[in-house]
């Protein structure tokens, strides 16, 4: 007893020291979201019904701060309840690792930041963090940063394998081989402008005489991103090309853009008027035969074209694209934050009717359907938030028939989600 007394007490102490000569930050957050979901990402099949479940995540971390380097560790929960039996041991790999990584400081503005991390760059269209999802997005991936008063310049890489190997392996994850980019940031009194270079490299495996093979491919993605902000008036505009090679050699030609201007007639409330195009591949059998479909590639997805996801949330790649018109408004009082979007959503690409019986190519009417999206959040304290949604979706038989489903009712989607972060005012080393 005298011994476990004497170890606590030197653990405080070391804590104590340390203290004074870093920081030492403890995080940690848990979110739990009820889901009713009838025609969620794409229509029910007219045999399915509509579904519900519960899914939650719990974050627990640690930052290490010390002048010459930092120390980041984070470690999460995922599952939807009941995934386990009430007796079963969890041994299905819910656990995992989201952060671990470390930066070392070269002075006050060059940094190196190495190990598992988000990425996240401007409005979070090519790199987010995904926070919508319950699992993130991280990258396993190093990065050299640069920091000024009004620059931000960021080159990172990475490069893949399932486990360490002896000779040359495939890579057969669902996901990229190597990347390469440089992303730059300016910033003005009123105005800042980010360009972006991404080298993407997706592995290809191939058989030869029973043996597999890897060939990487790469794809180039550059663009700007560009905001101003002038008292009540913002204009926020992107525009994005890709060329080079997917996975399967085919060869890629297409571009994605967006401008969006909003307004503030006081502190409390915003309207918002835009739209974005994401270039698509016809489906007309006498269309080239490049892959005209642009890719967001990494980004925070859900925040864009209706919060239903119906594109680009792992799904619509290598499809007829997007034309995105949306008019959102959101009104803050005391507490609580209104949201409401509305998105007319048109097909980039030529549809091709598969039913038709003519014998030429008969193109559909490009109009895929009408997203309304109401979201209310409130602030129950300062580590803890409520938000609810619903969103109601008015399809057309155009996206039936790219979604390949034959069920002609509305589609529609409800949420509640609880968010607690109960270290954020927590301070017990500074």
């Amino acid at each position: 007893m005298k011994y476990l007394k004497g170890l606590m007490t030197s653990i405080t102490i070391a804590l104590s020291v340390s203290a004074t000569m870093a920081q030492l930050d403890i995080t940690g957050q848990y979110r739990v979201k009820p889901e009713f979901r009838n025609g969620y990402q794409q229509p029910l099949l007219a045999s399915e019904l509509p579904s519900f479940h519960v899914s939650q995540r719990a974050r627990l971390g640690a930052n290490y701060t010390h002048k010459l380097f930092k120390f980041k560790l984070s470690l999460q929960d995922v599952r939807t309840w009941g995934n386990t039996s009430n007796i079963a041991i969890d041994d299905n790999g819910y656990l995992s690792v989201y952060e671990a990584n470390v930066s070392l400081f070269f002075g006050k503005k060059w940094s190196v930041k190495m190990g598992r991390q988000p990425i996240s760059y401007d409005n979070q269209r090519i790199f987010g963090e995904l926070d919508w999802a319950m699992q993130g997005r991280r990258h396993d991936a190093a990065l050299v940063k640069f920091r000024d008063n009004q620059w931000k310049v960021d080159v990172g890489l990475t490069y893949n394998n399932e486990k360490p190997t002896y000779s040359h392996p495939t890579y057969t994850l669902n996901n990229y081989k190597t990347f390469q980019y440089v992303w730059a940031e300016k910033k003005w009194t009123d105005f800042k402008a980010s360009l972006l270079f991404l080298n993407n490299g997706m592995e290809y495996i191939y058989t030869v005489d029973s043996t597999e093979y890897g060939a990487i491919y790469y794809s180039q993605t550059f663009g700007t991103h560009l905001e101003y902000k002038k008292e009540k008036v913002e204009l926020t505009g992107f525009g994005y090309y890709q060329t080079g090679f997917d996975q399967s050699k085919r060869g890629i030609i297409a571009y994605n853009a967006s401008l969006e201007a909003a307004y503030k007639p006081s502190d409390k409330l915003k309207l918002s008027l835009g739209g974005e195009i994401l270039s698509g591949t016809s489906q007309d059998p006498s269309a080239d035969e490049y892959n005209r479909s642009f890719s967001p590639l990494y980004g925070t997805n859900h925040k864009f074209n209706g919060y239903m996801d119906y594109f680009y949330v792992g799904n619509h790649e290598k499809n007829v694209g997007l034309n995105d018109v949306y008019l959102k408004g959101k009104y803050k009082m005391n507490k609580f934050t209104f949201g409401l979007a509305n998105h007319l959503f048109f097909a980039n690409a030529a549809v091709i009717n598969e039913d038709s019986f003519s014998p030429e190519p008969v193109q559909m009417d490009p109009f895929l359907g009408y997203e309304i999206d109401f979201t209310v959040k409130y602030q129950f304290a300062d580590e803890v938030t409520i938000e609810a949604g619903y969103s109601h979706l008015f399809d057309t038989s155009t996206m039936r028939e790219v979604k390949g489903t034959n069920n002609q009712t509305t589609s529609n989607w409800a949420y509640l989600m609880v968010v607690v972060k109960p270290f954020k005012n927590y301070q017990p080393f500074k």
